[in-house]
C-alpha cells in the first residue's frame, strides 16, 4: 500500500498558500489547542504544529520552504530529518536541513532581531544580549532550612546551570540560558530555567535523586513504581502560550552521582525511542545536554537571539 503523502504545513495548519499572517497565527494557536497532548491531541501532532508555524510565521523561511516544496505542496522530508543542501550555498529552512547542517548553523556568530540602529536602539542593552547566562539558579540559602525534596530540587538546578554553562554555551554562541524565571501569569508559572535559541525555547526542571528510583515511559514519571505529578507539562503549556511564536518543549533533568552524569537514574522499557518528539523529555546529566543541543539546533535559523523574546525572560528572572 503506498505511503500518504506528507501534508504541507499549510495543511497542518488548515490555511490557504495564500494565508496571511494574522490568519496564519491565529490558525497556529486554535491548532496548537488542539494538537496539545494536555487536551486530546498528541506529541507528535503539537511538535508538527509548531514546525510549520515557525516556518511559515517568518517570512523569509516561508519564501525559502515555499521555493523549495511548491506553494502548498507536501515538504520532501521532515523537519529535522536529512535532506540535500542547496547549490548555491543558501541555507535550506529547517525542514531540509541535514544534522551536520543543524550543527555548523549552531556554531555560527549570533544575529539578533529585530535589526536595530542608533534611531531604533535594541529592547535589551548590547551588553546584557550578548552574554550567554543570564540570572542564578536558587541557592540553598535563600530559603532558610530546606526539606530534602526543596535541596534536591536547588542541587539540581545548580548544577544543571553548570553542566550547561560548561558543556553547551561554549559551543553554541546563540544559545542564552536565563534562570530562575518566574512567569507573572495568573498561576505565577515558575519556570526554573530556560533555554532559548532562534525560534525554539526549553524550559529545564532539574532535581537530584538516587540511582534507579525513577522510571519513564514517554508519558507518565513513577518514583519506586508510584506516578509523579510531573509539573512540567502544564509549565511548558503556560510558556506556550505566552511565547505563542516559539516552539516551546519542556525538559526534566534527574542527576545522579555528581562524578558519573551518566549514572542509570532513570530506568525505560527496552526499545524507548529517546529521539522522538515529545512535549516533555526525561533524560539524566549525560543525555541532557545532547538532546537539548538537538532540539534547539535544528529549528530554523538556530543562530538567531530574538531579543524581544529575551527580554521577556530577563524581565521574569529578574535580570
Amino acid at each position: 500500500m503506498p505511503e500518504a503523502p506528507r501534508k504541507s504545513y499549510y495543511d497542518i495548519l488548515g490555511v490557504p498558500p495564500g494565508a496571511g499572517a494574522k490568519d496564519i497565527k491565529d490558525a497556529y494557536r486554535r491548532a496548537a489547542r488542539a494538537a496539545h497532548p494536555d487536551l486530546g491531541g498528541t506529541a507528535a501532532r503539537f511538535h508538527d504544529v509548531a514546525v510549520a508555524y515557525e516556518t511559515l510565521s517568518d517570512p523569509q523561511r516561508r519564501e525559502r520552504y515555499d521555493a523549495d516544496t511548491g506553494r502548498g505542496r507536501p515538504a520532501a522530508a521532515a523537519p529535522g530529518r536529512a535532506g540535500t543542501a542547496r547549490r548555491n550555498g543558501t541555507p535550506h529552512p529547517a525542514s531540509t536541513r541535514t544534522r551536520v547542517e543543524d550543527e555548523d548553523a549552531a556554531k555560527s556568530p549570533p544575529e539578533y532581531l529585530p535589526p536595530f540602529s542608533p534611531s531604533s536602539p535594541p529592547v535589551v542593552p548590547l551588553i546584557a544580549a550578548g552574554r550567554q547566562l543570564h540570572g542564578a539558579a536558587r541557592q540553598p540559602g535563600m530559603f532558610g532550612r530546606l526539606s530534602a525534596g526543596a535541596r534536591a530540587r536547588v542541587d539540581g538546578e545548580l548544577r544543571t546551570s553548570a553542566l550547561l554553562e560548561r558543556a553547551l554555551l561554549p559551543t553554541y554562541p546563540a544559545a542564552r540560558l536565563v534562570n530562575g524565571v518566574v512567569l507573572d501569569d495568573r498561576e505565577k508559572t515558575a519556570a526554573g530555567a530556560v533555554l532559548l535559541a532562534g525560534y525554539r525555547m526549553a524550559v529545564i526542571d532539574s532535581f537530584t535523586a538516587p540511582p534507579g528510583n525513577f522510571s519513564w515511559d514517554g508519558r507518565a514519571l513513577r518514583h519506586q513504581g508510584r506516578p509523579v505529578d510531573l509539573r512540567m507539562p502544564r509549565t511548558v503549556r503556560a510558556v506556550q502560550d505566552l511565547f505563542p511564536d516559539c516552539n516551546v518543549t519542556g525538559w526534566v533533568v534527574i542527576h545522579g552521582a555528581p562524578d558519573n552524569p551518566f549514572a542509570p537514574v532513570i530506568d525505560v522499557p527496552p526499545g524507548f525511542d529517546r529521539g522522538a518528539p515529545g512535549l516533555v523529555q526525561v533524560v539524566n546529566a549525560g543525555t541532557a545536554v545532547r538532546t537539548l543541543r538537538s532540539f534547539l539546533s535544528s529549528g530554523p535559523t538556530p543562530n538567531v537571539v530574538q531579543l524581544p523574546v529575551l527580554a521577556r525572560l530577563l524581565a521574569a528572572a529578574g535580570s
